[in-house]
């Protein structure tokens, strides 16, 4: 399957950039960074161009065995003669432009289904922590005490705290330092040049980070469309 990186050599010919395992940081200043959707759409179009080439030479090469055959009678100089003369008559590039759109849709559907179904997932994760401001109870479980009931037999259980409560968190203001701007967004400098600054009092940030999770994980499951939501629960079953 053609890699991310052959997608953006042949979207952008010549152009600079870094691929770090998926991440990509574009550093040319002359062509326009390539989006998700037509990176993959050309990874498609390569793989289905390449689909259709082997294609097309496994049907016009001779057996292996009559190529062996070849080589052993006529020689290797005439074998490649008649390999050469299959690639020159079946060139890269003989699409059905139809077939062509359908794989590469398939392709970037099922790209974007797995996108979300990713984001998804770590949304359900992240709403699944307890909400900072709000704290949470203890969690227990049913434990066997290695007694038993001397009418049934069976084990005598209780309920025993495996995870203490924690505390809401106090939504106290903490001091931040930060750039004095004038009206226009400039830095204020001092006699020196340098910025100049001051300490203000902000909500505490772990919990205004917090929060802002929660929200965008909310905004993430909201979304989501039913199918990759069904797809999620028929995994996790």
């Amino acid at each position: 399957m053609t890699d991310k990186a052959t997608a953006l050599q042949s979207l952008a010919p010549g152009a600079e950039w870094v691929l770090r395992g998926d991440e990509l940081e574009w550093l040319d200043t002359q062509q326009p960074e390539p989006t998700d959707i037509e990176v993959e759409s050309e990874r498609a179009r390569l793989d289905y161009l390449e689909g259709v080439y082997e294609y097309r030479r496994e049907r016009e090469y001779p057996p292996i065995s009559e190529q062996l055959d070849k080589i052993y009678h006529e020689g290797l100089d005439a074998w490649k003669a008649e390999i050469d003369a299959v690639k020159v008559e079946n060139p890269k590039g003989y699409p059905n432009e139809a077939d062509q759109a359908a794989h590469i849709k398939a392709h970037v559907d099922q790209y974007i289904f797995d996108k979300q179904l990713a984001a998804y997932t770590e949304a359900v994760a992240r709403l699944e922590q307890y909400p900072l401001a709000e704290g949470r109870g203890p969690i227990t479980e049913m434990q066997e005490t290695g007694e038993y009931d001397e009418e049934t037999g069976e084990p005598i259980t209780q309920e025993v705290v495996i995870s203490p409560a924690i505390d809401p968190l106090e939504p106290v203001e903490v001091e931040e330092t930060v750039f004095v701007t004038d009206s226009d967004g400039e830095d204020v400098l001092d006699s020196d040049g340098m910025p100049v600054t001051e300490t203000v009092m902000v909500r505490n940030p772990i919990l205004v980070q917090d929060e802002g999770e929660r929200a965008e994980a909310e905004d993430v499951v909201a979304e989501t469309p039913q199918a990759v939501i069904d797809q999620y629960h028929s995994s996790t079953v």
